[in-house]
């Protein structure tokens, strides 16, 4: 069996699209005849913790080094969960070249180049981490596998600021794409990216989504409140404000009885929107739940919200998860970004996507779903997109891997 060195700064007991997308890779590799040895750093201090994501991968080797970067630090000052305020922004941007978590290259190369496989994979962000398996591939010649689960030089959540940090990026990232073996990236618009600024790389670069694993998803009972879900981190190109207030009006003018009516938040909500989120009676916020409760809980709805506004590499990760679900999707926001659920709506799942000022149009369509939900019609939709399993994309990255 070929052995791959994943490295992925996040990894169990760490939650979130981060850890759960190499956590699934892990998990169904072995079934195509790769073993993945995990190469990550020791605890530190975040806002999303899933102890329970680790039972997918009991079974997989992992060595976890130090680390000297600000969240490994904070651990270790007694910290176990970190809450972002809206000030740390302004540090995180001054150290952001090419992110903070540079410190773990050191002690993640020594780990490297101490261990025994015919692979190198590496996903990010954090995208130092590219620079790690840059130089392990240099020092063992073992082919180097790409993950890009954002766009790098464009990176929307942390933009890089100033010519300076922009050309330190474009450097790295066109050193380091132009000696991979392999790029995965999990979008569309990534690739057009990467392929728009080296067009000799296009060959090797292929889209690998974010998917569902079937067996998170079983059958619950709905609530006897109509609930609406949102699956997601609440933060400034997530903001459910404009959706509250429409919900908001239904209730004012009495179409629906605010005792009838549930909106819940399962994830992380930034600080500076908590408070916003809170003045609503009628919202229900259950915060970073494991993964496994989020998909029961969320799936227990009658309707789904996606919220997504920003550049076309503002994609929610979720996207086939909320497929997965059946729920109908209402999307609060245009962008470029959310094509899967765009096609899906095209072939007859049941989702709208509205402006995201507009109200009256969300407004409309809530009461809509209410009032067939009351009369006894739960919608329910089928995924068009029944090869995106977590299984099925780890079998092509496996083929993939297997062509080198």
């Amino acid at each position: 069996m070929k052995k791959l060195l994943m490295i992925s700064y996040y990894w169990p007991p760490l939650g979130g699209p981060g850890a759960l997308r190499p956590v699934k890779f892990a998990k169904y590799l072995p079934k195509f005849g790769i073993e993945p040895i995990i190469l990550t750093r020791k605890n530190i201090a975040y806002h999303s913790l899933d102890e329970e994501l680790q039972n997918d991968v009991a079974d997989v080797k992992v060595i976890k080094t130090e680390s000297f970067d600000p969240a490994r630090l904070l651990y270790e000052c007694g910290m176990r969960t970190y809450r972002p305020r809206r000030w740390h922004k302004t540090i995180k941007e001054a150290i952001n070249f090419p992110d903070n978590k540079l410190p773990w290259f050191p002690f993640a190369y020594d780990a490297g180049i101490k261990s025994d496989f015919d692979f190198i994979f590496v996903t990010a962000p954090p995208f130092s981490s590219f620079i790690t398996g840059y130089m392990l591939a240099k020092r063992t010649y073992r082919p180097l596998i790409l993950d890009f689960r954002d766009a790098w030089l464009e990176f929307p959540f942390m933009p890089y600021r100033g010519k300076a940090k922009r050309t330190f990026v474009s450097y790295w990232e066109a050193k380091i794409t132009n000696i991979a073996s392999l790029i995965i990236v999990v979008d569309e618009n990534i690739k057009k990216s990467l392929t728009k600024k080296y067009p000799h790389i296009a060959k090797k670069i292929y889209v690998i989504p974010n998917g569902y694993d079937p067996d998170d998803f079983v059958t619950t009972a709905k609530p006897n409140i109509f609930t609406v879900s949102y699956l997601g981190t609440v933060r400034e190109e997530r903001n459910p404000e404009n959706f509250l207030s429409a919900v908001n009006a239904l209730i004012e003018r009495k179409e629906i009885n605010e005792k009838d009516m549930k909106v819940v938040f399962i994830g992380h909500i930034e600080d500076r929107y908590l408070k916003k989120v809170k003045k609503y009676p009628f919202v229900n916020i259950s915060g970073h739940l494991p993964y496994g409760k989020a998909i029961k809980e969320f799936s227990s709805s009658h309707c789904a919200l996606m919220i997504t506004t920003g550049s076309e590499y503002f994609f929610p990760s979720r996207q086939n998860e909320y497929l997965a679900s059946g729920l109908p999707i209402i999307v609060c926001g245009k962008s470029k970004a959310i094509h899967l659920l765009e096609d899906a709506f095209k072939h007859d799942y049941p989702g709208w996507i509205y402006d995201y000022n507009d109200t009256e149009g969300m407004k409309n369509k809530i009461f809509e779903i209410y009032q067939n939900v009351k009369n006894g019609k739960i919608l329910r939709g089928h995924t068009p997109y029944k090869e995106y399993t977590r299984k099925n994309l780890t079998k092509k990255l496996a083929a993939l891997i297997e062509k080198m």
